[in-house]
């Protein structure tokens, strides 16, 4: 069985090529499905995409032995080297096999590798080199890492995927699948893959007679909403074993897929029911890693293996350390059946969380392997202002459920400091948005599962901010004020300089008059700093508003920071019990199935 293939970067994919190869010296091409190597050329695949996490197939899975499988015609060197990270932070290696060929047609070289060290020693990562010398060429076309462990597990996987009015990413992906995993016979998962497709804008086409796909038209109640009607779908098949939840605009890997599905087939007894997480890679900078997993410290979610440039070799080897995930994201989550009968559906939450609490709920860590991974749009300067209704009423949910001494006064100091960082970006709509999201949360969760979310989200997005207008002078280039940051890890920065912060970031300040500044959305409050007007932006649509310092705003900051105070300590502990003891009904199938069905009925009673 083949566990892992060598891959090559595609026609296009010049940004991402070291995430494929390395090239230390001399030259080589691609063509088609082939690698071309010219004289005096080292080349290795210690990358993202090509190195074998060996310790985690030995950790995870019941595999007993490994080779190295490469064809190659030609001259020159092949290798085979198992690398790790040492104690003390720095990388170590170990020749494993070293190999001279010279073939004038080709031929498959196969190398055993375990039987070269004990088990218990086998660290990091595998990689493999080809070294061709003066005079020598060769063309290497297939390889790959094989056991002949066989699995005793069927596997059934079911693609979830949760879209809304976004035809053109999921007409793409979709067919990434049909041609790469459904109809390609060299894929493990050859007609063995099933895609649904929960349709909450009802703008796909219905397709019939598709074994491979299904398509659910579904009313608007939010990804959560559209993920729970997957999984009931999905379960509605005795057969399926695992839900793969995927957002819809993703760029999708075939081969982080078919990793997936030889990860599942292969696991160990104790691991059947572990949940395997991709990590996102950002679609502008493509060899940058967003998040690998993500761990909730205290209430507060901390991205791990964030702005990572994964063209470094040390950074795929760091990659694969196993550090603590209590979640992993929706954009690639698949999650065993046997784990939605036990644990339940999301919440209805609408957006946001969701994916945090589930991690919560099931109180398991992900597991994760470098190349498990899908291109997706960075969050952190888009920050429509719905997401800060959200983001607090859905926080306060899962920090009540799971934060041990969690009270009012916790929930209290966290919306104090919302509102505070948005009075400091002069977004003045997501303040009350933030307000708004407290009552609603105090509510309780009756309220939550009898409101119409589509009525409320329609009213949310009403309320804030919304990005519409073009600023007539220039604005910065993406790249040049955000990729630095990025790999040095201080971009979506709420923290606020001291010093600043004893004038209220330059608000007790007399303001720098002049022309409107552009600040892209989801930029630290130290840009805001002592300005008058300003052009809030997002950088990918270069549209933006305009929004400026309006000192009655600061002074009716503590009037409302004094009602919620007032309302939360009368009746934050009701509703944080309240939604202890509904969380089993709220995450129910029955629930679900009731929710929907009467969202379906409301919404044809109107027309």
């Amino acid at each position: 069985m083949q566990i892992q293939k060598l891959e090559l970067p595609q026609g296009g994919e010049q940004e991402r090529e070291q995430l494929y190869i390395r090239c230390l010296q001399g030259a080589y091409q691609t063509e088609e499905q082939s690698l071309k190597l010219e004289e005096k050329t080292l080349i290795r695949f210690d990358t993202y995409f090509n190195a074998c996490s060996v310790e985690k197939w030995l950790t995870y899975t019941k595999i007993q032995d490994l080779f190295s499988q490469v064809r190659v015609k030609g001259r020159g060197i092949l290798r085979i080297w198992n690398e790790w990270e040492s104690p003390s932070g720095g990388i170590e290696r170990k020749l494993l096999a070293e190999k001279q060929f010279e073939t004038e047609a080709e031929e498959l070289f196969e190398i055993s590798l375990l039987d070269k060290m004990s088990t218990a020693e086998v660290q990091g990562m595998l990689y493999t080199e080809i070294e061709t010398g003066e005079g020598q060429r060769c063309v290497l076309s297939e390889g790959g890492y094989t056991t002949s462990t066989v699995s005793e597990r069927t596997v059934h996987l079911v693609i979830a995927i949760c879209t809304y009015k976004r035809e053109t990413y999921v007409t793409r992906n979709l067919e990434i699948i049909r041609k790469k995993l459904w109809e390609n016979p060299r894929s493990p998962l050859y007609q063995n893959i099933h895609v649904i497709v929960t349709d909450n804008g009802r703008t796909l086409e219905k397709h019939a007679d598709k074994s491979w796909l299904t398509i659910c038209p579904n009313k608007n109640a939010g990804g959560a909403a559209g993920f729970a009607r997957g999984m009931a779908e999905a379960l509605k098949d005795d057969s399926t074993t695992h839900v793969l939840l995927m957002d819809d605009d993703v760029e999708i890997k075939p081969s982080a897929i078919e990793k997936t599905y030889l990860l599942l087939a292969l696991l160990k007894d104790e691991y059947r029911e572990r949940i395997i997480g991709g990590a996102m890679l950002r679609s502008d900078y493509t060899f940058v890693q967003q998040e690998s997993g993500g761990s909730y410290q205290g209430g507060r979610i901390q991205s791990i293996h964030a702005g990572m440039d994964l063209r470094r070799t040390e950074n795929v080897l760091l990659n694969e350390r196993n550090e603590r995930a209590d979640y992993n994201a929706w954009w690639y989550c698949c999650i065993p059946v046997s784990v939605i009968k036990k644990k339940g559906f999301p919440l209805p939450v609408f957006l946001h969380c969701d994916d945090v609490e589930y991690g919560l709920r099931t109180g398991t860590e992900p597991i994760r392997m470098n190349g498990i991974c899908v291109w997706h749009d960075a969050f952190e300067h888009k920050r429509p202002s719905v997401n800060e209704y959200y983001d607090v009423r859905n926080t306060l949910i899962v920090n009540g459920l799971y934060v041990r001494g969690y009270g009012c006064r916790q929930a209290f100091r966290m919306v104090c400091r919302r509102m505070l960082v948005n009075l400091f970006r002069y977004r003045y709509k997501d303040i009350r948005l933030v307000a708004r999201a407290v009552d609603d949360y105090l509510r309780g969760p009756g309220w939550l599962m009898q409101t119409d979310a589509e009525e409320l989200h329609r009213e949310l997005m009403s309320t804030g901010y919304r990005y519409t207008e073009i600023f007539p002078g220039t604005i910065p280039e993406k790249e040049d004020v955000l990729l630095t940051d990025i790999l040095a890890g201080k971009h979506n920065s709420n923290n606020i300089d001291r010093k600043k912060l004893l004038s209220l970031n330059g608000w007790l300040l007399p303001a720098r008059r002049g022309n409107p500044e552009p600040i892209m959305a989801g930029e630290s409050p130290h840009c805001y700093y002592r300005k008058k007007d300003v052009w809030i932006y997002d950088p990918d649509t270069k549209l933006g508003f305009y929004s400026h310092k309006e000192m009655k705003q600061l002074f009716e900051m503590p009037g409302e920071w004094f009602r919620l105070w007032l309302k939360l300590k009368k009746e934050y502990a009701t509703a944080q019990r309240a939604y202890q003891n509904a969380i089993a009904e709220m995450t129910s199938m029955e629930f679900w199935s009731r929710y929907l069905r009467e969202k379906e009925s409301k919404n044809e009673n109107k027309l």
